[in-house]
């Protein structure tokens, strides 16, 4: 698989591991059905008649029949779904289930972290689940017309990425979206024979015939409702945002879809079911799948960090009463200024006065005073002491946005001087605390003139002066660069539309999201001159834009979790306009988001912290499912690609809580010292062996990781004298030549080892069926018992069998007389045709195993013209300023040995082994190889940790290549990185580099 790209300008990458395990996750959940399972059901229909002709078998025509529906028929049992369940759950590292979160309908919850891919993911599972158990028709369900807008967009963008996918699967699709003016459109989707995916908000289907038109008979639906239409064909339901639709209402709704199956996708589940596959934003930050998140803080400092008070009156009618203007905590978790009645002594942080935090310790004291002959009134404070009337403390706000703005600006600039050649467009994206601080007297874009424009027209003219470079990237007027997305207020007849405040909630929020989901390709245009956007709306799912690199409060942050939120919209990767569309760019380097805060950085990061945990997310601590994807141990000793699962990644943790390596919520204690002389964690004997990993987990486990100062940021200088050096050209050229490799795998070899784990293989269960006046149902293991009204017996013949030769050739790549010779060698074939579905994974499974063994072995390369990666290009990535950050970077004593001053590490043994180098006289030369540096394996790319030059006796140079690990042993290495560094080791050798090996702490090999 590769990249494909869709006739929008948008590339999409269809071989990311993370979400095709998401997609495997689902489908593996329906393991077992057949394919066919329509024509299987009608079969077995007949059958059992023909077997007891005096029972009457014959249902009544349903529903189905009556719409002349295509529909979904899964014929597993609840049990066969479970155990497929569990078996999802403990390979993703899950908390194995015991049984269904409840009996209702079959209810699967997928969480995904924003920014990953979600939207794709669960598109893409629509047509894996065609391919393989043909069900055909998806309803996808939405909160909102923004999320419904989102959801259409992205689906016309994948549209021809999709179908270069699956047309030679023979699979082909139709989508729409579903609102009452186009109720019909229901009759093409129920009885169309192809891929339907229809897109709905869940305010369509909730209420009644009263109050929604899907529940009203329609003439031209035959007398039937349109629910009729959908319910007939058992949908697969899509939930987007599903704890938007928690409501008993909209789950009632939902089950009048009669769905097969309904998964539910989210970042931020409220209620979790049956949870399937889990990328948390600890999983999406480690492996690069989301912006890294920098934090440059504006604060007010000293005396001036108050929080804001206004004495607006002193009144005592029944009473003293002081009407003060205070940052008040709303309903939604929100903050808005207004102003509240105190009474003498009472706290202002009460939930009754402002239920803000900002307030705590702050007190009205009994001291207060009306106006009086041309005096105006006057409360004492315990922390400040006196205020009058129409004075306020706290209220630098104005001065901190200001610097807020600036810090933004200059933020964007330097970003834009970075990206701007690499064809990504950089946007910034401000949050405000109402529409008037934008507008002003204004009612538009273009006669905006509230005080954040001013200031920030103002201020963007001041920074771009500062630079001939600025000017030339950007010589528009500022009122071009900038643009507001408000909701619209529909004027009277012959009255201007205006723009107002909004909760983000409503249906005046809609306009405004419409406006910048439908727009997200016009904003990524280089030719449209928006690049500053400014939103007063509440943050809600679905509001993003990858290129969003910078992003400012200007308000008072307060909702639990609105710093998650806020990081929300930004985070996804950005992407880059190239000749073939738009890419996404993973490089950490540039894939930042820089949040421009009026909090410090430690407050920033505890408060984020905070609202992970209160979501259930660990972040920065050590989480119960930290080691649960640590690979397994054989027999004799060597790892497998077998993961550790959930229980046993429970079990370590539960050992470093009780030696008190960390807390009970897995905080990291200081006990936990790895860098100290034997130091060890005194793992019980059958986990001794995974120590180095779970010492390696435990270490990340900071909140440092995952979000940074901007302070900590430095950027790297590049060596240019190096690339004038004839000796840096001949050696790079060496180490950079091209090779092609084949493989040769002995087919004798590869059929006695795939009969022998074949016939080794735990037997495999006879499929039972059961029919019932419901319908029909498929078992494993035989019969669960007998009810009033129902049959069962073998399915051993009972209908046509898949082509396994077909199945077994796509997935190897071998001859059919190889698998053929493999089938019949294993003598089980009479297990195929009583469960056919089981026994092609269980030969698939241990096929792909076996012939990976061989692979490497019989892997041959061969030098041919080209370079990896040209020097001319290393030279011009390495001038390309990027972010780097102090706490993964080495400082060079002898920075003319390399080609920066500092060198980037990922591990403690890469920063050991950087010193070394540093430090070694007859080491001339050595760097880190970029990641751009790759070679072809037949496991997947491969990216080589050193170069270095080496001077023996003065004279001899020495070429190396160097891979750091922390061991030598083989077994102690998954069997695909195994598989690398072998296949490495022969390119090197094609190439005429001899000395490529390992080097680990203690024994670097130099």
């Amino acid at each position: 698989m590769g990249d494909n790209t869709a006739s929008s300008g948008f590339k999409f990458d269809a071989s990311q591991p993370y979400q095709l395990d998401a997609i495997k996750s689902v489908v593996d959940l329906f393991d077992g059905q057949p394919k066919d399972a329509e024509k299987l059901e009608t079969a077995l229909r007949g059958r059992v008649a023909a077997v007891d002709e005096t029972e009457n078998t014959a249902l009544d025509l349903d529903l189905s029949q009556e719409v002349g529906a295509v529909g979904n028929r899964l014929v597993l049992d609840r049990d066969t779904v479970l155990a497929n369940l569990q078996r999802v759950q403990d390979k993703n590292g899950l908390e194995v289930a015991s049984k269904f979160f409840d009996d209702s309908g079959l209810d699967f919850d997928i969480e995904m972290e924003t920014g990953t891919g979600k939207t794709y993911v669960y598109l893409r599972t629509i047509f894996e689940l065609a391919a393989q158990y043909n069900f055909t028709k998806f309803v996808i369900l939405v909160p909102s017309v923004a999320i419904r807008e989102g959801v259409n967009t992205s689906t016309r963008l994948m549209r021809s990425h999709f179908e270069d996918l699956y047309k030679k699967r023979n699979i082909t699709f139709d989508s729409s979206v579903y609102s009452g003016q186009n109720a019909e459109v229901v009759q093409s989707f129920a009885t169309s024979t192809n891929v339907q995916i229809m897109v709905m908000t869940i305010a369509s289907l909730r209420g009644d015939k009263n109050t929604r038109i899907i529940h009203q008979t329609r003439d031209k639906l035959n007398g039937l409702k349109p629910i009729d239409y959908l319910k007939a064909t058992h949908p697969v339901v899509i939930m987007d945002e599903p704890q938007n639709m928690e409501s008993l209402l909209s789950q009632s709704a939902v089950s009048e879809l009669d769905p097969v199956v309904t998964l539910r996708y989210s970042a931020t589940h409220k209620k979790l079911r049956n949870v399937v596959y889990r990328l948390d934003p600890v999983d999406a930050h480690d492996l690069g799948l989301v912006k890294q998140i920098v934090v440059a803080d504006v604060q007010q400092q000293g005396a001036d960090a108050t929080p804001y008070i206004k004495l607006v009156e002193v009144k005592n009618d029944k009473g003293w009463v002081a009407r003060l203007e205070l940052s008040c905590r709303k309903a939604d978790g929100s903050l808005e200024r207004r102003v509240v009645n105190v009474k003498p002594n009472n706290e202002l942080s009460d939930v009754r006065v402002t239920g803000n935090p900002a307030y705590d310790g702050w007190r009205l004291m009994s001291e207060m005073n009306l106006a009086y002959g041309g005096m105006p009134g006057n409360v004492e404070l315990n922390l400040h002491g006196t205020l009058h009337e129409g004075e306020s403390i706290g209220a630098s706000t104005g001065a901190i946005y200001k610097e807020m703005i600036r810090e933004t600006i200059k933020e964007h600039l330097r970003k834009e001087t970075q990206l701007r050649a690499k064809g990504i467009k950089v946007l910034s994206l401000f949050f405000i605390d109402k529409v008037e601080s934008f507008l002003g007297d204004g009612s538009n874009n273009h006669d905006a003139n509230g005080q954040f424009v001013q200031w920030f027209d103002e201020l963007f003219v001041e920074e771009r002066a500062k630079s001939p470079q600025w000017q030339e990237l950007l010589p528009q007027d500022p009122a071009e660069l900038r643009r507001g997305y408000f909701s619209v207020l529909k004027g009277k007849k012959g009255a201007a539309d205006k723009f107002q405040d909004t909760s983000g909630i409503t249906k005046a929020d809609d306009d405004a999201y419409e406006l910048i989901m439908q727009q997200k390709e016009r904003l990524l245009d280089e030719n449209e001159p928006t690049r500053f956007v400014f939103s007063h709306s509440a943050l809600r799912e679905g509001w993003d834009n990858p290129n969003v690199f910078q992003i400012c409060t200007l308000r008072e942050m307060g909702a639990e979790t609105e710093r998650r939120q806020t990081l929300g919209r930004g985070l996804r990767l950005p992407v880059a306009k190239s000749a073939g569309g738009y890419e996404r760019v993973a490089d950490r380097g540039i894939a930042t988001l820089t949040v421009v805060a009026n909090e410090s950085y430690k407050q920033f990061a505890d408060a984020l912290q905070r609202e992970y945990k209160d979501a259930g997310v660990e972040i920065g601590r050590v989480r119960k499912a930290e080691f649960s994807k640590i690979p397994l141990q054989n027999p004799d000793g060597s790892l497998t690609d077998e993961n550790l699962g959930y229980e046993g990644s429970v079990s370590i943790w539960e050992h470093l809580l009780a030696q008190k390596f960390i807390d009970k919520d897995g905080v990291v204690q200081p006990k936990f010292q790895p860098n100290t002389l034997d130091f060890s964690l005194n793992m019980p004997v059958d986990v001794m062996w995974a120590e180095p990993l779970v010492i390696e987990l435990v270490g990340r486990a900071n909140i440092g990781k995952y979000v940074k100062p901007k302070s900590k940021r430095h950027s790297r200088t590049l060596n240019k004298e190096l690339f004038a050096n004839p000796e840096f050209e001949k050696f790079w050229e060496t180490i950079s030549r091209r090779t092609t490799y084949r493989v040769e795998v002995e087919r004798d070899k590869i059929i006695k080892n795939s009969v022998k784990a074949i016939k080794e293989a735990p037997n495999i269960d006879p499929l039972r069926i059961q029919i019932t006046r419901a319908g029909v149902k498929v078992l494993r293991g035989g019969a669960k018992g007998q009810e009033l009204g129902s049959r069962q017996q073998e399915l051993r013949g009972s209908y046509d069998l898949p082509d396994i030769i077909g199945e077994l050739q796509e997935a190897t790549s071998l001859t059919r007389k190889t698998i053929v010779d493999v089938l019949v060698g294993s003598g089980r074939l009479g297990e195929f045709i009583a469960n056919p579905n089981d026994f092609i994974a269980m030969a698939k499974r241990l096929m792909q195993t076996e012939l990976a063994k061989l692979v490497v072995d019989g892997v041959q390369y061969k030098k041919i013209t080209g370079s990896v990666y040209e020097l001319r290009e290393l030279r011009k990535d390495g001038e390309e300023e990027k972010e780097r950050f102090l706490d993964q970077m080495y400082k060079l004593e002898n920075a003319d040995k390399s080609n920066f001053d500092y060198v980037v590490y990922d591990s403690d043994p890469e920063r050991q082994f950087a010193e070394l180098l540093d430090g070694r006289e007859d080491i001339k030369f050595f760097m880190k190889l970029p990641d751009k540096f790759k070679i072809d394996t037949p496991v997947g790319p491969y990216n080589p940790d050193w170069a270095i030059v080496k001077h023996e006796d003065g004279e001899e140079r020495v070429y190396m290549i160097r891979e750091t690990k922390s061991t030598f042993d083989d077994s102690k290495l998954r069997p695909t990185e195994l598989a690398k560094i072998r296949s490495a080791k022969r390119h090197f050798e094609a190439i005429d580099v001899e000395d490529y090996r390992r080097s680990v702490p203690g024994n670097w090999g130099l």
